[in-house]
This record gives C-alpha cells, structure tokens and sequence, in this order.
C-alpha cells in the first residue's frame, strides 16, 4: 500500500513539471526575439537600461542600447553610453597577466613573496602555504575584502603602484593557508594588478594597446591619466589608486577588442596558456 502511495506521490509531481523537450521547444533565433525577450525581464526586474553587445571573434555582430540612461528625462542607452564596469576590470588583468605568462615573464604557481618582496603580505603559513599568482586569480590568497574605508575616498590622495597596494595592507592577511578556500577579494586582484605592471613594464593606466587595456579607451575610463582630472563622482572617489578593484572603470571596452581578446585567438582564459 505504502508503495503504491509513493507511486501516485511520484507521478503526480512529474506531471506537474514541463518536460525538457517542453522547456526547450522555442529557441532564439533572430536579434528581435533576443531584445524581445531582454524587454521582458528589464520590465520584470525593473531595470532602466542596458547595453548589449554581441560578439564572435574579431567581428561585432550588434552594439547598442535597450531602455534609458536617465529616468528623469527618459535619455535613451546607446552604444556610446557610458557604465560603471567595475570589477569586469579584472578579466583584463588576467588577461593581461596570462599573455605574461605564456611570454614566460612568469608563472601561475610563482610565489609572490620572491617575485615581489616588496608587497606587504601577512602570511602566517609562508614557510609552508605561500601565497602564489594563481591565488590572486582564483580569490584564494585567504585576504579580505577592501573595508569601507578603501573603497570610497573623499580626498585627494592618488598613490601609484606599491604605494597603491600598501593602502590595503590590513585586508593583505592571510586568514587561511592559501588556496584552501575562496573568498572574494578585491585587495588580491590589486596585487595581481601591480604585477602585471611590474612585469608588463608598462602603468596599468595608460592609454594605447597594453597588455591590459582596450586600444585608446584608456582616456575615457575612470584611470587617472597625464593631464587630466581622475574621474570623480558627486564628491567620493571610486577607488583611491588606478590598479583594478571594484570600481575603476566607467567606460566599456570595445566590443571588438573584447571579443577578439576572449573569444577569438584566446578563446577563454586558460586558453592562454600553453597545453
């Protein structure tokens, strides 16, 4: 009797639910039915405005914005709408410091402390556990995150390179043997940021094509830059140096670069490197 009852339990629930062939029945095929649909979950999800990019290899295959800018005078998104990126800065860095890599400047298992003895880690298991270039990469150092007080600035202080990564000396302990966990934290990706100026030889800032920047957008992102101001909000600063944390970038990188960076010769990340 029992089984019986578990048997009507079961396919009374199975029959509630869509099958595969169900969920999949109407597939995506034309730009319309995509912004269609993006609309939908705009509406939803009460979001104002994107911009949407689509890309494949060297080629753009669409550019352009979907819904507003500003919500006060109902400005439209375009594709030369500017957006805060954030934190997608820090694919360029890993980017930037796997094309290092495969020019074998150097390695993802390289322990910072010998390739950067002048980076204040805390590390209470150094001997045993170092923290390595891969950790950077993977939020596995064991740091903290950027507390309050290093993520927004309403000074006018700019320090560059290990000046800039000394500010973070207090999230730059280790509170774990490295990479037995992972822990978002922006602190490490500033570190992976500085090595990759240190070993590209290159200000993580400037404009042209680096090892970390889209060719020419480095002038109108949020990098401090010769003769000119450092992009700056309504009185507070998002990030107190130019390496990459969590708020550094205004500008979108060119779809065209993007997609020739990773999804053509690179093809993902790891493909950087060599089999």
């Amino acid at each position: 009797m029992l089984r019986k009852l578990l048997l009507v339990l079961l396919l009374a629930v199975t029959a509630g639910r869509p099958t595969q062939a169900q969920r999949a029945s109407h597939v995506i095929s034309t730009l319309p039915e995509l912004t269609d649909s993006i609309r939908r979950v705009m509406a939803q999800e009460h979001i104002p405005g994107l911009m949407l990019a689509l890309v494949t290899r060297d080629s753009v295959l669409y550019a352009g914005g979907l819904g507003v800018a500003n919500v006060v005078t109902n400005q439209p998104v375009t594709a030369h709408t500017l957006f805060r990126i954030g934190s997608v800065t820090k694919t360029f860095v890993a980017v930037g410091l796997l094309q290092l890599i495969a020019q074998g400047k150097l390695h993802l298992r390289d322990e910072v402390r010998k390739i950067a003895p002048e980076v204040p880690i805390d590390n209470p298991w150094e001997a045993t556990d170092p923290v390595r270039v891969v950790h950077l990469l993977e939020h596995t150092a064991g740091f903290d995150d950027m507390h309050l007080n290093h993520f927004y600035n309403t000074t006018a202080t700019d320090p560059r390179g290990v000046a800039g990564v000394a500010v973070f000396r207090p999230e730059l302990r280790c509170r774990w043997r490295p990479g037995e966990r992972m822990s978002y934290a922006n602190p490490g990706c500033a570190v992976a940021g500085y090595l990759l100026e240190k070993f590209s030889g290159q200000p993580y800032a400037i404009p042209g094509p680096t090892p970390a920047a889209a060719p020419g957008d480095a002038r109108r992102d949020g990098y401090p830059m010769p003769g000119r101001q450092p992009a700056a909000g309504p009185g507070l600063r998002l990030c107190r140096w130019p390496l990459p944390c969590a708020g550094s970038t205004t500008h979108l990188p060119r779809p065209r670069w993007l997609g020739k960076r990773l999804g053509g010769r690179y093809g993902g990340l790891g493909a950087v490197l060599p089999a």
